[in-house]
């Protein structure tokens, strides 16, 4: 089974929520409404990346358990060709 290569992109998803959390509370701290803002919208944006990086790890373990199931059903099929003869 191969280790699914994920987007670096997707796995800064995490960082970007702690730092947008940060903004808000920064921003609320200081009552500055850009900024709380801005630190919602990094947070959003971050929620987004991880979800991404969920259904790209989700997908990945199907396409390698399809290719697992493949494999097995051609063994299979290789050995009862191989009775026959």
């Amino acid at each position: 089974m191969q280790i699914p290569r994920i987007d670096p992109k997707n796995a800064l998803g995490l960082v970007d929520k702690i730092v947008g959390l940060g903004k808000e509370l920064l921003g609320t701290v200081t009552n500055q409404d850009r900024l709380t803002k801005a630190g919602q919208v990094q947070q959003e944006k971050a929620t987004e990346r991880i979800k991404a990086l969920r259904a790209q790890v989700e997908a990945d373990t199907h396409e390698a358990k399809a290719g697992a199931a493949s494999r097995a059903q051609k063994s299979a099929q290789n050995s009862k060709e191989a009775v026959k003869h």
